[in-house]
C-alpha cells in the first residue's frame, strides 16, 4: 500500500486480488460430502458468472460487470467473494463509498465462511486502501488495527499500519511513536532485508522528529533495494532522504 501507487494502478491490483481468490477458491476442486457432482456444478456455474465479471470490468464493461455479479448475489446471498468483486469494481469507477459497504459484508460473510485469518487480513487491508483513497484516514487505521489482530506477524500488513501512522496527511491519525515500534517489529521479522519496512521506519523517526535516524535508515534502504524495486522506488526514496536531511518529515497526500 505504498504511496507511490496510482489510484488506476490500485484499482487493478484490487481487481486482480479479487480475481486471484476466486481462481484459487476454484482450483482447490473441494466437494460437501454427499452432494457429488451436483455440488461442483452448483459451484462451477458461480464461479463462471465471477469470472466473466471480472473480464467485463477488466475491459471497462462495469455496468454489464455489476450486472453479472447481482445476478450471482441474487442467487447466492452468502458469497462473499461476489461482494468483495463488486467492490473492486465500485472502486473502478471511483465509487469508494459504495465499495466501502461491500466490502464491510464480504468482510462478514467470510467471517462466517471460516477463511485463513490470512485472508481476512488482506480483505481488511483492501478496506483500509479504500477508505485512504476517500480519505477515510481514521477508519483506513482502525481496518489495519483489525487486520493487525486478525494476522500480527504478517510483514506486509505490519509495514501498512506503520505507514499511515507516520504518513497520515490526518494528524490525529498520526502516532510517530507507535509506528517506529510497528516499523521495528517488521524490519525484525523480515531480518532488515525489506526496504520497504526500513523505508517506513525512516518516515516513522522522521515524523517523531528524529532526523538523523530518519536519514540512517533511509540510507540502508536504499542500500537493500532489489534491482526491480531500485527502478520503481530509488527516486521517491532519494526525495524523502532529502527532506529528513532539511529536518522535514513525509506526509502521504
Amino acid at each position: 500500500m505504498k504511496h507511490t501507487r496510482s489510484s488506476t494502478l490500485w484499482c487493478y491490483i484490487f481487481l486482480l486480488a479479487a480475481f486471484a481468490w476466486f481462481s484459487a477458491a476454484s482450483m482447490k476442486g473441494q466437494t460437501a460430502t454427499g452432494w457429488g457432482e451436483i455440488w461442483q456444478h452448483r459451484m462451477s456455474i458461480g464461479q463462471a458468472r465471477l469470472d466473466e465479471a471480472f473480464k467485463l470490468a477488466e475491459s471497462g464493461k462495469t455496468d454489464e460487470a455489476l450486472n453479472r455479479i447481482d445476478a450471482v448475489i441474487a442467487s447466492n446471498p452468502d458469497n462473499w467473494r461476489a461482494y468483495f468483486l463488486k467492490a473492486a469494481v465500485l472502486v473502478l469507477l471511483k465509487r469508494q463509498n459504495d465499495a466501502l459497504q461491500q466490502i464491510d459484508v464480504s468482510i462478514q460473510l467470510a467471517r462466517r465462511s471460516n477463511v485463513t485469518q490470512h485472508l481476512l487480513a488482506q480483505l481488511y487491508s483492501s478496506k483500509a486502501q479504500t477508505c485512504i483513497d476517500a480519505r477515510r484516514y481514521e477508519d483506513a487505521r482502525r481496518a489495519l488495527d483489525e487486520a493487525v489482530r486478525t494476522d500480527g506477524g504478517n510483514t506486509s500488513t505490519l509495514n501498512d499500519l506503520a505507514w499511515l501512522l507516520a504518513t497520515a496527511p490526518d494528524t490525529r491519525v498520526r502516532n510517530p511513536h507507535r509506528a517506529i515500534a510497528l516499523g521495528h517489529k517488521c524490519c525484525e521479522l523480515s531480518h532488515w532485508t525489506d526496504a520497504y519496512c526500513i523505508d517506513t521506519l525512516a518516515a516513522a523517526y522522521a515524523a517523531s522528529g528524529d532526523f538523523n535516524q530518519a536519514v540512517r535508515c533511509q540510507q540502508l534502504a536504499m542500500q537493500v533495494l532489489s534491482q526491480t524495486e531500485r527502478s520503481e522506488q530509488l527516486a521517491n526514496m532519494q526525495d524523502r532522504l532529502k527532506l529528513y536531511s532539511n529536518h522535514q518529515p513525509y506526509l502521504g497526500d
